[in-house]
Order: C-alpha cells, then sequence, then structure tokens
C-alpha cells in the first residue's frame, strides 16, 4: 500500500528540477549559520597565512587541513540539501492529506488546538 508521502516523492522526483542546482546552491550558502562561514573563513585564512611556510610537517598539515575542510563543506550542503529536500517532501504530503481528508484534518487541527489550549492554561 502507498502512502501520500512516497506518492508525492515519487512526483516530486518525475517533475526534476531544471535549472534548480543553481539556486539550490545560492541558497545553501545564504542559509549556512553564520559561525560555520566564520569557522570557514578563518581555516582558509589560516591555510594562506601558512602557504609561505616551508616546513614539511605544516605543508602535511596544511593539505590535510585543506582536504577536511573541503569535505566539510560538501558535507554540510548535502545535509543541507537532504534536509530541504525531506521539509518539502513532508510539506507536499501533508498538502496532498489535507486535500484528500479535509474534514479530517480540521477534526485532528480541532484537537491538537484544545490540547495546546488546556496546556497552556494549566500553567
Amino acid at each position: 500500500m502507498e502512502t501520500t508521502f512516497e506518492r508525492s516523492t515519487e512526483h516530486a522526483r518525475k517533475r526534476g528540477n531544471n535549472g534548480e542546482a543553481a539556486k539550490r546552491g545560492r541558497r545553501e550558502k545564504a542559509t549556512a549559520p553564520s559561525e560555520w562561514r566564520d569557522l570557514i573563513a578563518d581555516v582558509e585564512d589560516l591555510i594562506k597565512k601558512v602557504a609561505n611556510v616551508s616546513y614539511a610537517e605544516v605543508a602535511r598539515v596544511r593539505e590535510r587541513l585543506q582536504k577536511t575542510l573541503a569535505a566539510a563543506k560538501s558535507s554540510a550542503a548535502v545535509g543541507a540539501h537532504t534536509a530541504r529536500t525531506y521539509a518539502h517532501d513532508a510539506s507536499v504530503a501533508a498538502d496532498e492529506y489535507v486535500r484528500e481528508r479535509p474534514w479530517t484534518a480540521v477534526g485532528l487541527a480541532a484537537a491538537a488546538g484544545a490540547l495546546i489550549g488546556f496546556i497552556a492554561s494549566r500553567r
């Protein structure tokens, strides 16, 4: 039995994302936390400053640091994209569910509102 979430995920895959890669890259860069951007900038600055040092050990550490930094950037971008994809798929699934079962959705929303009201009134 196929769920609404699975249908919406398949629908999103069939639609394709023509020209979305560039937009997605800009959004991922724009939504990165400032601490992450600061860390990357500091590490890149450090790599530039030690570029002229001729010690073999410093050169090995610099190369290893560059590889690690590149992997961290890639991992962060992939993680952000994956989270965004799951959130979008969940949104599409929720939208389809509400369109297919509007009264069930209204009942669930009313129950959630009553529960939140009850909890809030006890404080």
